[in-house]
């Protein structure tokens, strides 16, 4: 007989009211430990119902928390192991920077409809229905210091005093090293952003190079202990450096290629801690629909496991009809997937084997088993290398989303089952 020391945490879906309100919600963490024996491992979910390979979340009649006393649940298992008890702990809110893109661009003209206005009011009613336990702060870029004017009409006479800096640098340079709102919760930065967001105007080039170098590493400094992300809202392409252009001097150097923004956003999903990288195109940036798309990958966020660079489709992209609802929207969407659905393995004084997790979902039909899911279409996966989270995908998310008082539970000790 298998005799294994397992782990359950079990987790209370708590009321979503408004945009962002779930990412603060209840996490329920089992830390108790027991001892469990079974037959043998195998990779087929227990109990009826189950089927292997299928890929979607089965039910099971193995009886899990058939024993329930006070605010310990006993008698728990997953794919015919039974497992120990569990109690209770809370789960601390995502933090989020949002990296605002204010250059000129964004006040429209020339065909192009104004999306400052719109892009700022949807922040500030967000921000207003969201949870005051939601940690985010605003980075804008770029900071408005570079001499525009200066640096254009340097390219009629690049010899003049001063211009070749000016050219050289492009304006890549131009964003603050502190954020205007530093990252806390809302009860104590919406005040903040929605009085910076009041009073701003936009100007200048879009250094995104850079400016999602410095949100990177202000999201590294945060003293917070959920997911990290950075929330890229942009209208246009990136300002990028100029070389070996006939009849052009070299410009705007510290803004490099597409190729280094792509790598940036890799670096910081895969660094640690782990930052990761949502991306909005506003009207105006279709142009730039594959490096954007490209950034979602890399900051794994894409939308969906089908989606590619070349279709310029795993980013969010908001069109000029309806901007401001369709951006409000979007920023619900993507408060869904990284509130309700994300979860952390409890970790206890032994190191957690991530090869020894499974997750169940249990709701008013009944107890439902899942299959760890690596292309995200359903059940669950780690969040990302350190795999100390787990986010649920698909079907799985949305029965958990569905149901007020559905409750996942996280299995440690027993066999993971695969798609």
């Amino acid at each position: 007989m298998l005799v294994c020391d397992t782990l359950r945490r079990k987790m209370s879906r708590t009321s979503t009211t408004s945009l962002l309100a779930g990412l603060s919600g209840v996490l329920l963490v089992a830390v108790g430990m027991g001892a469990c024996s079974a037959a043998g491992d195998n990779e087929t979910p227990g109990g009826s119902g189950a089927g292997a390979g299928s890929g979607n979340p089965t039910s099971s009649s193995s009886g899990i928390f058939d024993n329930t006393t006070g605010g310990n649940q006993n008698g728990g298992s997953f794919g015919g192991e039974v497992c120990g008890a569990s109690t209770f702990a809370n789960l601390v809110p995502a933090s989020i920077l949002v990296l605002l893109d204010k250059s000129g661009s964004m006040s429209g003209g020339d065909g192009e409809p104004n999306k400052w206005n719109p892009t700022r009011q949807a922040l500030i009613a967000m921000m207003n229905g969201a949870d005051n336990e939601l940690s985010m702060g605003l980075l804008p870029f770029p900071k408005g210091d570079f001499n525009d004017n200066a640096a254009a009409l340097c390219f009629l006479n690049p010899a003049a005093a001063g211009c070749a800096e000016l050219i050289a640098d492009g304006g890549c340079q131009d964003v603050a090293v502190n954020p205007a709102v530093g990252v806390a919760p809302l009860h104590d930065s919406r005040e903040q952003i929605t009085s910076w967001l009041n009073g701003a105007s936009p100007k200048g080039n879009t250094p995104t190079l850079v400016a999602l170098q410095r949100a990177y590493q202000m999201m590294r400094n945060v003293n917070a202990f959920g997911e990290r992300y950075v929330l890229l809202m942009t209208d246009g392409e990136p300002t990028l450096a100029l070389q070996n252009v006939p009849g052009i001097p070299p410009a705007n150097l510290e803004c490099k290629t597409e190729a280094d923004i792509e790598a940036e956003a890799l670096a910081a999903a895969n660094g640690s801690p782990p930052v990761k990288t949502f991306v909005i195109g506003a009207p105006g940036s279709e142009g730039a629909s594959d490096l954007l798309s490209q950034i979602a990958i890399n900051g794994q966020t894409q939308r969906s496991p089908t989606c590619s660079a070349a279709a310029g489709d795993c980013h969010y992209q908001i069109g000029t009809s309806g901007f401001q609802q369709e951006l409000e929207a979007v920023l619900n969407e993507i408060a869904g997937k990284v509130s309700d659905c994300v979860f952390e393995i409890p970790q206890g004084t032994a190191e957690v084997d991530p090869t020894l997790v499974n997750v169940v979902l249990e709701t008013a039909s009944g107890t439902t088993e899942t299959y760890r899911d690596t292309s995200h279409q359903s059940g669950w996966d780690y969040t990302d290398a350190s795999q100390t989270k787990i986010q649920l995908h698909g079907e799985t998310c949305e029965a958990y989303q569905a149901e007020e008082g559905a409750k996942v539970n996280i299995i440690l000790g027993c066999k993971t089952v695969i798609q």
